[in-house]
């Protein structure tokens, strides 16, 4: 059974999906883990919504301005951006939680290989 924070979304034939809450409280944070059985393989996905914003730090409105130039070239002229973002997942009982979904998730695509 899956506890805090840890919420099961979606069960098909050939996969399973949950999501993990961050700790921080803002479900645009989230991660959604799917296991996936294809061609008899087991695959563990992570994914989760990226975003940069301008108004990180302490700076002013031609700092920021400079900010979005300086990445939108980088787009412009490399093709990608590099982004970091943070998951927290913050005690002993919500990590206890997080490794029991991903036992879950693959106990379940073992049943049906």
């Amino acid at each position: 059974m899956i506890s805090k924070n840890i919420m099961k979304t979606d069960e098909f034939e050939d996969s399973v999906y949950y999501r993990a809450a961050c700790n921080c409280g803002s479900n645009k944070h989230d991660v959604t883990i799917e296991f996936e059985i294809n061609y008899n393989i087991l695959y563990l996905n992570f994914y989760k919504n990226i975003a940069w914003c301008s108004h990180w730090g302490d700076l002013n409105l031609f700092e920021r301005i400079w900010k979005r130039i300086k990445c939108s070239f980088k787009m412009l002229f490399t093709g990608y951006v590099e982004l970091e973002e943070s998951f927290i997942i913050q005690g002993e009982g919500d990590i206890n939680a997080f490794i029991e979904a991903l036992e879950e998730g693959k106990k379940y695509l073992n049943k049906i290989k």
